[in-house]
């Protein structure tokens, strides 16, 4: 499950001396030339669990080949993680058409799928950029698209001492992994982070945490609530649910911390519901407890029950917080060039319909710069929308290389 010791240390110091935040100061490293040419075969398409439909990723082309390049690449802060996922994640690349036949620098659009996906949105956006470019509307840029899905099918993209250091992740060990391994413009204003439901709450999350690495950041039907407004989630809506995770706790209580875990993981793998999954996942993320499985701290003892106040606002406060949020970003020297949350108005989760309409007002209260989009949709439609608002606005913002006399 780990890789040896010194392994892992070596690999956590190269990562650190390169971290994201200096990244603008460092010259940019030499053209790589150990790039894949083809990406290794693709996985069976997984089932998007909160999209409306699902798009398969389309029969690759001799040119498609060469330029999505999907590979495993080092994790080292997911290291000693609890649910047993591992030190080697696969990500996907996008190169843009002029990429093998110019010695151009590109930025980069770091794009965060929903929960439960993988990495096909990849042919999605590879489509609509060649497009735009190819009509001349549109920049060039590079794209980056990371699966958050663990072993409960999603992460969350913030560090937890259960699923291990996703934010870290991100932010460290893929942004320098392919600043060091292809063509970028390493430079926190070439760089854009994005993403859809549970990505869409990570862009925004990671974004405003870190506005010396990423300048601009655009979010999909992220998972966002307001003020209580947990309770109107699929998380803590139904009383079935909670009494689903009272029985899991119940089951694993009497086992020893060993054979709970072993029991979890199994289960997590094959026997639970995917609301199940997903209502776990976000406790582990948000609510961890790392000293025995199921790995969470659970608000409610019993169904009837009141939930603990302090135990409540923590599982509050992980798609919601917004203002504690919003303060700590008006603390950060560095704000970033642009901040656009879009969502469906025929989202089935009328809970992000509001909670996007609660971060604009509180980002127009503080008078920070951001847009609203609504379209007439559902939750999804990464296409549509990419071509309408998502590449333009990162074309508009974000930093490329001076065309050479």
């Amino acid at each position: 499950m780990k890789f040896l010791r010194t392994i892992v240390l070596g690999i956590g110091l190269v990562l650190l001396l390169a971290a994201c935040g200096s990244a603008a100061t460092v010259p940019p490293p030499a053209p790589s030339t150990n790039i894949p040419q083809s990406p290794p075969a693709t996985a069976t398409p997984t089932k998007v669990a909160m999209q409306l439909t699902d798009t398969p990723a389309p029969t690759e082309t001799p040119v498609q080949a060469k330029r999505v390049i999907r590979q495993d690449i080092p994790a080292p802060a997911l290291a000693e993680n609890l649910l047993g996922d591992p030190t080697e994640q696969e990500i996907a690349v996008y190169l843009p058409p002029s990429y093998y036949t110019s010695d151009k620098r590109y930025p980069v659009v770091y794009y965060l799928a929903g929960y439960d996906e993988g990495l096909d949105d990849i042919y999605i956006l590879m489509s609509v950029i060649d497009k735009l470019v190819e009509a001349g509307s549109t920049n060039e840029m590079m794209t980056v698209v990371i699966s958050g899905r663990n072993m409960l099918g999603g992460s969350f993209y913030v560090n937890s001492p259960v699923s291990g250091n996703w934010e870290d992740f991100v932010i460290t060990d893929v942004v320098n992994y392919i600043d060091q391994n292809y063509r970028t413009i390493a430079n926190v204003n070439a760089r854009g982070l994005a993403g859809f439901s549970m990505g869409g709450f990570g862009s925004l999350n990671l974004a405003m945490r870190h506005p010396d690495c990423f300048s601009a950041v655009y979010a999909l039907g992220p998972g966002l609530i307001v003020p209580d407004g947990l309770a109107t989630t699929q998380i803590f809506a139904n009383p079935s649910e909670i009494e689903a995770v009272l029985a899991l706790q119940a089951e694993l209580a009497s086992l020893s911390v060993e054979d709970a875990q072993a029991m979890f993981i199994d289960k997590a793998a094959h026997g639970l519901s995917s609301n199940l999954r997903f209502i776990i996942g976000y406790g582990i993320a948000f609510a961890p407890n790392p000293d025995k499985a199921p790995f969470i701290q659970y608000p409610y003892q019993n169904v009837d029950a009141q939930p603990v106040s302090e135990l409540w606002q923590q599982w509050e406060n992980g798609y919601g917080g917004i203002d504690a949020k919003i303060e700590a970003y008006q603390e950060s020297p560095t704000k970033l060039r642009g901040i656009l949350i879009e969502y469906g108005t025929r989202d089935r989760y009328q809970w992000i319909q509001a909670g996007s309409e609660y971060l604009a007002r509180q980002l127009e209260a503080e008078n920070i710069p951001h847009e609203l989009v609504t379209f007439e949709g559902g939750h999804g439609e990464l296409q549509s929308q990419a071509e309408a608002v998502m590449v333009p606005f990162f074309s508009k913002l974000l930093t490329t290389e001076p065309a050479k006399p």
